[in-house]
């Protein structure tokens, strides 16, 4: 019998602020039913509504701003001790946290600001959190570009936690807005045109969040079977992408 590894389990757009533990300890408990089969935990960013790699995270500041945080990265850190390999991709509430892991918590996650490629069962992956799909959507990329540099980190360590997150949930606010329509009932089509996109550059698999809404859509391109995934939003359907090797792809909600 031929034995392909374990699983792979993709999770996107938790958005946890810590105001409600539950939704936390349901997450933990999902983490704690698939870790005896998973190999790979890949976060596909938003998994907080903001989070910020501090250096002094366990300084007396910095921690009671985000000791409701906690308890996900303690279970990272068992998840990496019994061997799952962990993979962060940075979302847009996401920032700076390419040493955060290693250097608070003393263990390795492999961090990718943008997309990134992955090999899944010999087929070229394209993996990311999706809110760069959108070209024409030019004022939030400018917006991106100023957030995610060098000038904005040291200003949001100098400014400190306290106040970073409470801007940063003023800025959410207005996104949320812009990016989320409430009253939207299907996915927004630009991350099937991406994809397709990605499947022209010799992709086979496109895997995103960030729309917020569970999508498994299928092409053929010069006899190529492409598929696009969207994990869609934890917070809003415990949605969950599993791939088991090496080629079986199930896109579940866990309702534990």
């Amino acid at each position: 019998m031929l034995h392909y590894g374990k699983d792979w389990i993709f999770v996107s757009d938790a958005h946890f602020t810590g105001r409600d533990p539950e939704a936390i300890q349901v997450f933990l408990r999902f983490l704690n039913s698939e870790k005896e089969r998973m190999s790979h935990l890949v976060i596909l960013g938003d998994l907080f509504e903001f989070f910020f790699g501090f250096k002094n995270f366990f300084s007396a500041q910095t921690s009671s701003v985000f000791t409701d945080y906690l308890p996900v990265f303690h279970k990272f850190q068992d998840l990496y001790r019994e061997g799952v390999r962990i993979k962060y991709f940075e979302g847009n509430h996401d920032f700076f946290l390419h040493s955060f892991f290693s250097e608070q918590f003393g263990m390795e996650v492999d961090v990718c600001p943008n997309g990134g490629e992955e090999n899944l069962g010999g087929k070229r992956a394209f993996v990311a959190h999706g809110d760069l799909s959108n070209p024409k959507q030019w004022t939030y990329l400018v917006f991106r570009r100023i957030l995610k540099n060098s000038w904005t980190y040291r200003l949001i360590h100098l400014v400190g936690p306290r106040i970073s997150r409470w801007i940063a949930q003023k800025l959410s606010d207005m996104s949320y807005q812009k990016c989320h329509d409430d009253f939207q009932t299907i996915p927004p089509p630009v991350f099937r045109v991406f994809a397709h996109q990605k499947f022209l550059e010799k992709f086979d698999i496109v895997i995103l969040g960030h729309s917020h809404f569970p999508e498994v859509f299928e092409e053929q391109i010069d006899g190529r079977k492409c598929l696009y995934y969207n994990v869609g939003a934890w917070m809003d359907h415990h949605s969950f992408l599993r791939f088991t090797p090496p080629e079986r792809f199930e896109l579940n909600r866990f309702l534990g």
